[in-house]
């Protein structure tokens, strides 16, 4: 008797009948097959919920592993292994104070990393939106985050305070990358800015599109009137009444009433991709939409002096913030600088532009 079927108390003639059994019904086994670049994600810190179950739905056969299913393909990348990566829903970490911060990444895992911080009302799935109709480079990993108590990221806890750029820092740390370009949206410049200002050396640029500056009443406390104008998706929910349903055509008409709303959108609004886009980061952001700041931020009222390419982005025909107002706020300071794109808004329109020029200053960026 073997050594195994002594263990398993099996006599050994049964383990030899069983084999004789699976011999005649032409039973072959496939070992498990890996690519040989294929880190073992599932004992990395992030742990298994980088893969989706059901990737695979293909069966082994003697040809091979199961196959991949055409879902997760992508033709314009030789290595089907590598974009393991960003099939997962989102990626987190866990902070020191015991909170989860989360991201979702988009584009190639090769690419140059730039950070996307959202604008207040939106989360980690706003590229799916904002990037509507446009072709994301093919040089970016763009990593959208969720901001403290949005989407996946945990709140913070009674007494604690917000600190934006710690968090960044850990998060660029655990990502490994050096350095990581900024891409803010609205008042996610606040975000950007306090992050680059403390850690300059972790950041190859800063780009904030369409940023909102506060009006002259801001200058007088006893007045809230002057506080920064809400971005995008606070204004379309404001005319969108309330408890609206953002997947129906009929809500999206109600908001192009507005004159603003309607210059911005054009026919966006008309495809439901872009609908149902916009409805599933509303509901990952909850009601953060409803909370705007009373006066200036940090970086308005005493901008920082980087040591990097700072790009303020705002449409020819923007209604807020206007590009006469950002050049008078940049003025001569070095670095800064003001661009402008076609149309209303640099929110919608101008991401191929925008993350290629990131990508450059970070491909180019000597520190």
């Amino acid at each position: 008797m073997s050594k195994a079927a002594m263990l398993s108390g099996a006599p050994e003639e049964a383990a030899l009948a069983a084999s004789a059994e699976r011999a005649n019904t032409g039973h072959t086994e496939v070992a498990a097959q890996t690519h040989p670049s294929s880190p073992d994600l599932s004992a990395g810190p992030l742990g298994t919920d980088l893969f989706v179950p059901d990737f695979v739905t293909g069966s082994a056969t003697e040809a091979g592993p199961a196959p991949v299913d055409d879902r997760w393909a992508y033709p314009d990348d030789e290595d089907p292994w590598l974009p393991l990566l960003t099939r997962s829903p989102h990626r987190a970490l866990r902070l020191p104070d015991g909170r989860t911060w989360s991201w979702a990444e988009y584009g190639s895992p090769r690419g140059v990393p730039c950070v996307l911080l959202p604008d207040r009302g939106s989360s980690r799935l706003a590229p799916n939106w904002l990037l509507h109709e446009e072709q994301l480079p093919s040089t970016v990993r763009l990593l959208a985050v969720d901001r403290p108590g949005v989407g996946a990221s945990d709140p913070i806890g009674l007494g604690g305070r917000e600190q934006p750029a710690e968090d960044l820092r850990r998060m660029v740390e655990t990502l490994a990358v050096g350095r990581v370009a900024l891409v803010a949206v609205g008042a996610g410049a606040d975000e950007a800015f306090a992050f680059a200002a403390r850690y300059p050396m972790l950041v190859a640029s800063v780009d904030v599109l369409s940023p909102r500056l506060p009006g002259a009443a801001a200058r007088r406390p006893w007045r809230r009137s002057g506080s920064a104008r809400p971005g995008a998706v606070a204004s379309w929910m404001g005319a969108a009444g309330r408890h609206p349903d953002l997947t129906r055509e009929s809500t999206w008409a109600r908001i192009a009433r507005s004159s603003a709303a309607s210059v911005l959108l054009g026919d966006r609004w008309r495809d439901e991709a872009f609908r149902l886009a916009v409805a599933e980061d509303v509901a990952e952001s909850g009601r953060d939409w409803t909370t705007h700041g009373t006066g200036p931020a940090a970086w308005v009222a005493e901008p920082p002096a980087l040591p990097l390419p700072v790009r303020l982005w705002c449409g020819q025909d923007e209604v807020g913030t206007t590009a006469e107002d950002l050049s008078a706020f940049v003025g001569a300071r070095p670095n800064w600088s003001v661009a402008t794109v076609p149309g209303a808004s640099a929110v919608l329109g101008a991401w191929t532009t925008v993350l290629e020029t990131a990508a450059l200053a970070w491909t180019t960026s000597g520190r």
